[in-house]
């Protein structure tokens, strides 16, 4: 449903209405964060000592002032003239890109903070991405007509439900390791922000309220609503760094909610496993998932999952699991879990924790169902073909394609006269040596983990790249993975994955209808033919 004219009014008319539009943006960021652990302003700078009004050295990493984005960018600029988006975009560009400076005075000692500056290192550029709170607010201070303060910093999957509800075209997320694109992509997003905002004639305080107040209100909390049963179980780690988790974790309740590094797989329903890092090393606590795993520009670990409603469960050391006889041969006990945040968890592991927490007197009942031993449709799979008949082969027919119209087993020669087979292509044309395709399906039997996906994705891609496919799919008894080409290639980090069941629901096949579907095919085959008449007519 779009943006309501009539609605709108109603709500600026009313009393909650014109709370939310004088707030200021600290009393918009405290309603709206999912996890109030830290001011969201705050951002500890690079810093280092001066000597005789000069740097006495390379900047320090390890000696940080802890300042008020906010604040300081609101003073900084507050001289500052702008007069478009362009304007306003050159500026923020250039704060990334070439960085800034302040000399301050912190009482026997002078200093010097560094923030941004992505030019001469590129890792500078993830002071741009952990702080855009700080940063677009204070612009959004000193320049309210041309930056609007981004509050959405680990939590991009409450943007996309108001970008889809009203309306509000969100640009594709940059890949994990486009750091600058990412430090950048606020700027796409402020573009189609301030278009939204004068479209519907309103102020800057206005569109403050819509987004951190009415669009949320409007469309409904789910948090606290049924939750599905689980599909899985994952692998959470928290307190890396001193960086708060444990205080967080310890004083939780029913009604608390935070952002996570996760998969992309997660499922709204899913069982979260909390692991406390050392010097704790114990499991923590049971959560469930709230929404589906996303990928998040402004989130360090690029793939978040919101988590909620935990069950604190007495702790089991690695110790502990180590010794347990159906976890001692795991993979991520013999990595003593390094590396492990998002993994997913057999339902064997997790029976086996179970047992564990049961004998130290905890009782199970409180925990939600466990999930099924595998969320497959009616179907019996002991290898890769039984996949590829099963359930690859009957979803192509529900695309819309015939058996004429895929090949399998498509021979073609790579690298020294070496010759391939991918399982699937779709839209092939061209001779020996020029061959191409539209849509690359590689088959697996099992891809349980991200190693495992990371292997199959490396194969396929290699053929994709090669047919210039511009999509790929992987698929096995899990589901599938499908990626869209994105510049010159296949980012492992930006996929959409589904389970068969899922795949059974009208709305979502219709959404993988669209990547894979033989009306995308064909769209793609004869767009590439007109291309190549034109370049023959040259």
């Amino acid at each position: 449903m779009p943006f309501s004219s009539f609605v709108w009014k109603l709500y600026i008319a009313s009393e909650e209405g014109r709370s939310a539009i004088a707030r200021d943006l600290a009393e918009h960021a405290a309603a709206f964060s999912p996890s109030p652990r830290t001011p969201p302003f705050d951002f500890a700078l690079c810093s280092a000592t001066l000597e005789n009004g000069e740097v006495s050295g390379p900047v320090a990493q390890d000696a940080n002032s802890t300042v008020d984005l906010r604040s300081l960018f609101r003073t900084e600029y507050a001289e500052h003239t702008v007069s478009s988006l362009e304007e306003a975009a050159q500026l923020f560009a250039s704060i990334a890109d070439e960085g800034l400076e302040w000399r301050v005075d912190l009482g026997e000692e002078k200093r010097v903070l560094v923030y941004g500056g992505g030019e001469e290192d590129i890792l500078a550029y993830e002071d741009i991405i952990l702080s855009i709170q700080g940063l677009s607010s204070g612009m959004h201070e000193a320049f309210p007509e041309f930056f609007f303060p981004y509050l959405f910093s680990c939590s991009f999957d409450r943007l996309q439900r108001i970008g889809d509800r009203f309306g509000i075209s969100l640009p594709e997320i940059p890949g994990r390791r486009k750091v600058r694109d990412r430090a950048l992509y606020y700027l796409q997003v402020n573009r189609e922000m301030q278009r939204f905002r004068r479209e519907h004639g309103l102020s800057p305080a206005e569109l403050n309220a819509f987004l951190y107040d009415f669009a949320e209100k409007e469309m409904g909390k789910q948090e606290f609503g049924q939750l599905p049963r689980p599909s899985k179980i994952w692998f959470l780690m928290g307190g890396a760094g001193g960086n708060g988790d444990f205080e967080f974790l310890d004083a939780a309740d029913e009604r608390s909610l935070s952002y996570w590094q996760a998969s992309l797989e997660a499922r709204r329903g899913d069982l979260a496993l909390v692991w406390c890092v050392s010097p704790r090393s114990s499991l923590h606590s049971i959560w469930r998932v709230l929404d589906d795993g996303f990928n998040d520009p402004y989130f360090f670990f690029y793939t978040a999952v919101r988590i909620g409603r935990p069950v604190r469960m007495p702790p089991i050391s690695f110790k502990e699991i180590a010794s347990h006889p159906s976890l001692a041969k795991a993979l991520f006990v013999r990595a003593h879990f390094q590396g492990c945040s998002g993994m997913s968890f057999s339902v064997e592991e997790y029976s086996a924790i179970l047992e564990m927490i049961r004998a130290k007197g905890f009782d199970l009942s409180v925990l939600p169902d466990a999930p099924e031993a595998q969320p497959l449709p009616d179907v019996e799979l002991f290898c890769e073909r039984d996949v590829e008949s099963a359930l690859v082969e009957p979803l192509l027919r529900r695309a819309g394609f015939s058996e004429a119209d895929w090949i399998y087993q498509y021979r073609i020669r790579m690298g020294r006269g070496e010759r391939n087979v991918p399982d699937y292509v779709v839209g092939a044309e061209g001779g020996e040596g020029e061959e191409s395709a539209v849509v690359l399906i590689e088959s697996k039997f099992d891809i349980p983990d991200a190693k495992k996906r990371k292997d199959a994705f490396l194969q396929g891609r290699s053929y994709a790249l090669r047919l210039q496919c511009v999509v790929m799919m992987l698929a096995a008894l899990q589901g599938v993975w499908i990626y869209k080409r994105v510049e010159s290639g296949f980012d492992e980090d930006r996929y959409v994955f589904y389970t068969w069941r899922e795949l059974e629901t009208p709305d979502v096949f219709a959404g993988v209808k669209l990547l894979i579907g033989k009306d995308a095919a064909d769209k793609e085959l004869n767009a590439r033919r007109r291309r190549k008449t034109a370049r023959a007519r040259r």
